[in-house]
């Protein structure tokens, strides 16, 4: 479990997040949702350790993670894996080499051992047969999931998704929302999704947060989305489903 107290994070004058206080489950898909500019990537960063907040408290099972000492931090950072917005692999290296990279700095494997390990990583995100090939040769969706054979090559106890939708056609995005929440099932990891598509929150969102100027908004199931009884929210969601409906 993951726990946000009371964090607030500014830019100079320009507060970002103020006092925001959220609760992340263990196999279950938390959606951080709002639009564009309403914090959820700062938010992402602060609890990956990427920014410091102001103020408030940053937790790994009740341990705050900035009085982590730095041997046991690193062993944190092991625990965890990302999947980018962009999918971030190196153009310049190969699937497996991608793949491979975070057994390189935190797992102690032979070159069989890692061989192997990403040979089941991507028969598990459906790729198997992939491993010469450049990220150049994949589709975007192919990327996505390569990014995600990535993230969890180190079978993490956490998981951080920044839009892991965008770019997407829809059938490549619900692909990847199922792989998404049938690795969190089936790693029992706490997962945390920053997105605004309303298709992804209404599939697998288990647990949805809502930011709105600055402070958590609202919170609840994917079951209550529908009549929330925020008005802002319920505009967030009126404006995503009329979006969807002008694409079509």
């Amino acid at each position: 479990m993951i726990e946000v107290k009371n964090l607030t994070k500014s830019f100079g004058t320009n507060v970002v997040l103020d006092d925001i206080s959220m609760s992340f489950e263990a196999g279950k898909c938390n959606m951080v949702i709002g639009a564009s500019g309403s914090g959820k990537t700062v938010l992402l960063k602060c609890i990956m350790g990427l920014l410091s907040p102001d103020s408030g408290e940053i937790l790994y099972s009740g341990e705050d993670l900035r009085k982590i000492p730095g041997k046991e931090r690193k062993r944190l950072y092991s625990q965890m894996g990302v999947l980018f917005q962009s999918s971030a692999l190196f153009d310049f290296a190969t699937v497996e080499e991608n793949i491979e990279f975070p057994m390189e700095f935190f797992a102690n494997m032979s070159k069989a051992e890692k061989h192997d390990k990403t040979d089941m990583l991507l028969e598990r995100v459906g790729l198997s047969g992939v491993n010469a090939k450049y990220p150049s040769e994949l589709s975007g969706g192919m990327q996505k999931r390569v990014g995600i054979a990535r993230a969890i090559a180190l079978n993490p106890k956490y998981l951080f998704c920044d839009e892991p939708n965008s770019g997407l056609d829809p059938l490549s995005s619900v692909r990847i929302d199922e792989l998404i929440a049938g690795i969190t099932e089936e790693y029992n990891m706490t997962t945390i999704i920053n997105t605004h598509d309303m298709n992804s929150i209404m599939g697998i969102g288990d647990k949805v947060f809502f930011i709105y100027g600055t402070r958590l908004k609202w919170q609840g199931g994917r079951e209550s989305l529908l009549h929330p009884g925020c008005k802002e929210l319920e505009s967030f969601v009126n404006a995503n489903a009329l979006a969807r409906k002008l694409l079509q």
